[in-house]
């Protein structure tokens, strides 16, 4: 007798490629930036100032748009606010538009909303070492606007918040699968028993 395939069945290694797929996959990560002028890069930004990195978290690790929280002690602010110790939000790697930075500096951050909380970065919006030359710019964009302003006093934007747990997206799949694999036996035993 040739056995043939329900449409239960089907459905249920349909789903399970699916939740599989949703479960394991990463997800995709490349950034390619266009290079835009100092003067674009200062009037994007929300605050923009120099400063020293004092230390640096990533939450997750194990894909490369995880956050990552970079605190800096501020210097000087050229547009918009910023604490003393201000935290800074970004990807944990380039390759996902996190702002890639090297040593303790001085910076140049280019970061956006958030006041009083963690501002964000990227890589495109212009935050490197914070060069004589690529200062200056700067101090004279911040001049034209009367926007130079001393830091803020305290901190602000230096913890993490909780991120949705990795496992959680395993424990849908399984709870989607065992409901699925439920449905399936329970048609199978009333077809048996018809």
């Amino acid at each position: 007798m040739a056995r043939t395939t329900t449409p239960i069945a089907v459905l249920v290694a349909a789903l399970a490629m699916v939740a599989t797929g949703w479960v394991l996959a990463t997800p995709a990560a490349a950034c390619s930036c266009a290079g835009l002028a100092t003067t674009e890069q200062f009037a994007r930004a929300d605050s923009v100032f120099t400063g020293h990195l004092v230390s640096r978290e990533v939450r997750g690790g194990s894909h490369s748009d995880d956050p990552a929280l970079h605190v800096f002690a501020v210097d000087a602010v050229f547009k918009g606010t910023a604490h003393a110790r201000q935290g800074v939000v970004s990807a944990a790697s380039g390759a996902s538009c996190g702002i890639e930075l090297s040593g303790d500096g001085p910076f140049l951050v280019f970061a956006g909303g958030q006041d009083g909380g963690p501002q964000r970065a990227d890589l495109c919006g212009g935050t490197a070492p914070a060069a004589p030359e690529l200062v200056a710019e700067v101090r004279a964009l911040s001049a034209a606007e009367g926007a130079a302003v001393d830091p803020l006093p305290g901190a602000a934007g230096t913890e993490l918040r909780s991120a949705p747990q990795p496992w959680a997206g395993v424990l849908v799949a399984a709870g989607a699968g065992l409901v699925l694999l439920t449905a399936l036996l329970v048609h199978r035993s009333r077809r048996r028993g018809a």
